[in-house]
């Protein structure tokens, strides 16, 4: 084939891999892709890709792709559709969720959206329509990532602490908490880890399963899950005990200081002791001996004592925290966590001597019952040690990440109603807080990837009087659709896509939609069109592409959709002044203290026991769902060439463990609990602690022996989550029993 017959395209892989996103070359021949190559970058080391990058070509491609509409003729779940028109398909919607609107309004209808990490105009462009219809949109974080924006939203007001720790510019010490970088995020963090530590930088991990990140680090923590938390109490404890907590920083940026009402539990305020007074704080200034308004750098601000101040008792936030923080010296932490004694006591020590630290933590703790709380632990720890970087915690995010533009379509005009994936169950099931009856699933296998499963067949999907899938693939939440649609793969449209931190890159279209497929803008506008929107859905993909980049954020200023064709471009996300930033806490500080959760026991980060994750008689050992570098969530899980290296789920679990239920390696086994039942081949392994297993998380149902992941995860709602944003899913907080499986011969 001549060389002069190839065409190449520059665009992006969105593949959600912690905002992360490789430049990707394709090489197009007469309309046909037939090659990948990492694309050139202004950064060097960007340049780069991973096996699901280069896997794309073979999903665009894949002969399991939905071809054409379909429509649902045989009972829900049991595959059976008919081929029909998009204007059938299109038209039919419309009018379904008119119908449902009719009855109970239009929130009645629920956009079950996936990560906006794989696209901001096809995720965009369902958020415009929800809110022009003012319908329900199903949140992306209550896919068991709410935890860890309920604790930032606590602790530091703002939703996403993955960069918020400080120092990822030249740390002295990482810690990855809950996280596996190597598989997860090879490319972007993973890498990042590997030059700082060739640089000096120690690493250390924290995780119940060696995995391939901890296999490179400095120190290993094999933590039981769930107590995260826990361990973040006993290092503060040995940090208060020997004096190293830096309190220059707490004074300043953190509410420890504030005085603390004992009668009710809320700081004190001025309107407290003065009529006339409003809301600010106050701390009791040692220099003159009387309760301030907090300023500067609070130098002379008392962290402990007993103050009385207009005949009302008060204690320092800071002295609450230090006596909770009492009661988990390191002894008791090692017993809870599982862990020795003096690693815990040598990484608080690192943690409050070497600066700057910075924590990488993602999803993985934060996949727990309580794992909002662990988030505020381990937030508070370091803040403690003055390792908080506040240009990040200040919520400085490009124009891509807040959606404002997609959705002021209609400004002063309400938008839409908003649930967790656990209130939408609720919502669908008992009609609280308000009836769901139509759900459009796009970019999320909802069944495969969220909590209790069987609940989800056996409550959810028969309470709903219409479901639309929008997809590349019949997948298992798709078999239960009443409409399905051919989806196109991110090579078969337009996107702006943001990452790698501080990049932005053009997902530039490389050929036409296959078959009869359809990018999710151009079903998203037709849909519009059809309900009465039209209007606000002009110039497709790339016209909300323009109206991003002509946004005047100044994060984008400069940056047009010609520059974004030859390569990515540095975004200007404001920097802002880091010695006194104002946070969107009600106190603009770190709040140490949550007054607001006073009446659930949370106002301070304590510990409380996993849900589940500790086992019982019945069901003695700790399941977690660790990820796959052949998968991102259940994408990729059908893609013959990494099933060849990764062809079947198995069941991780500690030798001792295996020799208790007579278990050898490569056993057939069941891995069961009340919820439901999954069989699976057994690997051994000394990399899961004792009391410990784990199946890597997205495998599609078909590639098990009987059931799925989820079938023995549960939907429990944590009401301290609710209240701060909304609950997510415990998936690492579930206890099973595993016993060998009978196996026909």
């Amino acid at each position: 084939m001549s060389s002069t017959n190839i065409s190449k395209v520059r665009t992006a892989c969105p593949a959600h891999c912690g905002l992360d996103a490789c430049g990707i070359l394709a090489h197009v021949s007469e309309g046909r892709i037939i090659k990948l190559e990492p694309a050139e970058f202004p950064d060097p080391r960007y340049r780069r890709i991973c096996l699901r990058g280069l896997s794309a070509m073979e999903m665009a491609y894949h002969p399991d792709r939905l071809r054409h509409p379909l429509r649902r003729v045989g009972e829900r779940g049991e595959g059976k559709f008919e081929r029909i028109s998009w204007d059938e398909a299109l038209d039919t919607i419309a009018t379904r969720f008119r119908e449902v609107a009719a009855k109970y309004g239009w929130r009645g209808v629920g956009w079950v959206l996936g990560g906006p990490g794989t696209g901001t105009t096809k995720f965009g462009a369902y958020l415009r329509l929800a809110s022009l219809t003012r319908s329900t949109r199903v949140s992306t974080w209550g896919y068991g990532d709410s935890a860890l924006p309920c604790g930032s939203r606590s602790l530091l007001g703002t939703h996403v602490p993955y960069e918020l720790l400080a120092g990822w510019e030249n740390p002295k010490l990482i810690v990855v908490w809950g996280a596996n970088p190597a598989e997860a995020s090879p490319m972007r963090h993973m890498r990042r880890i590997m030059d700082l530590r060739r640089q000096g930088t120690q690493v250390v991990v924290i995780d119940p399963r060696f995995t391939v990140t901890a296999a490179r680090a400095d120190d290993y923590l094999g933590i039981r899950p769930g107590t995260d938390g826990a361990l973040a109490l006993g290092m503060m404890c040995h940090i208060l005990e020997r004096g190293l907590a830096d309190e220059g920083f707490i004074r300043r940026h953190t509410t420890g200081p504030c005085l603390v009402r004992r009668d009710n539990g809320k700081y004190l305020r001025t309107r407290d002791i003065n009529p006339e007074g409003g809301d600010d704080y106050l701390v009791w200034d040692s220099a003159t001996a009387q309760a301030v308004i907090p300023q500067g750098g609070n130098e002379t601000a008392a962290l402990r004592g007993d103050y009385t101040i207009a005949g009302i008792d008060c204690q320092p936030a800071f002295h609450l925290l230090a006596n909770m923080v009492s009661d988990y010296p390191p002894e008791r932490a090692a017993e809870i966590c599982g862990l020795p004694v003096a690693l815990i006591t040598r990484l608080a020590e690192r943690m409050a001597t070497v600066k700057p630290v910075s924590i990488r933590t993602y999803m993985g703790f934060s996949r727990s019952f309580h794992g909002d709380l662990a988030t505020r632990a381990i937030g508070t720890l370091s803040a403690l040690t003055g390792n908080i970087s506040f240009s990040a915690a200040a919520g400085h995010r490009p124009v891509m990440l807040n959606w404002e533009p997609f959705l002021k379509a209609r400004p002063g005009k309400p938008s839409f109603e908003r649930l967790g994936v656990l209130t939408f169950y609720d919502a669908v099931i008992s009609g609280q807080p308000f009836p769901v009856k139509a759900a459009y699933f796009a970019n999320i296998n909802f069944l495969n990837q969220c909590a209790d499963s069987n609940r989800i067949i056996r409550e959810v999907f028969p309470n709903l009087d219409f479901i639309v899938s929008a997809d590349l693939f019949l997948n298992a939440s798709a078999r239960y659709a009443d409409i399905v649609l051919p989806a196109t793969s991110f090579l078969e449209f337009s996107d702006l896509i943001y990452g790698p931190y501080p990049f932005l890159q053009l997902q530039q279209k490389v050929i036409e939609p296959l078959y009869e497929a359809k990018s999710d803008v151009a079903i998203a506008s037709e849909l519009a069109a059809r309900l009465g929107y039209g209007e606000y859905f002009q110039g497709g993909e790339e016209g909300f592409i323009k109206m991003l980049l002509d946004s005047e954020h100044e994060s984008v200023a400069g940056i047009n959709i010609d520059k974004l064709k030859r390569g990515a471009v540095r975004t200007n996300p404001p920097l802002p002044d880091t010695s006194d930033v104002k946070l969107s806490t009600p106190s603009g500080k770190v709040e140490i203290y949550v007054e607001t959760l006073k009446d659930l026991g949370e106002e301070l980060p304590v510990y409380k026991e996993p849900l589940e994750a500790t086992g019982n008689a019945r069901y003695p050992l700790s399941f977690i769902q660790g990820h796959s570098r052949f998968r991102t969530h259940s994408s990729y899980g059908n893609v013959a060439g990494l099933l060849a290296m990764n062809p079947e789920p198995v069941v991780e679990m500690h030798p001792e463990d295996a020799a208790a239920r007579h278990i050898r390696e490569g056993d057939v086994v069941s891995v069961f609990n009340d919820r439901g039942r999954v069989t699976l081949k057994a690997r051994l392994t000394a990399g899961v602690r004792a009391g410990v297993v784990n199946i890597m998380q997205g495998w599609w149902p078909e590639r098990f022996r009987e059931g799925s992941i989820n079938d023995l995860t549960h939907s429990a709602v944590n009401p301290a989550q609710s209240r701060v944003f909304e609950p997510n899913m415990a998936m690492n907080d579930v206890a099973v029993e595993i016993v060998k499986a009978e196996v026909e011969s």
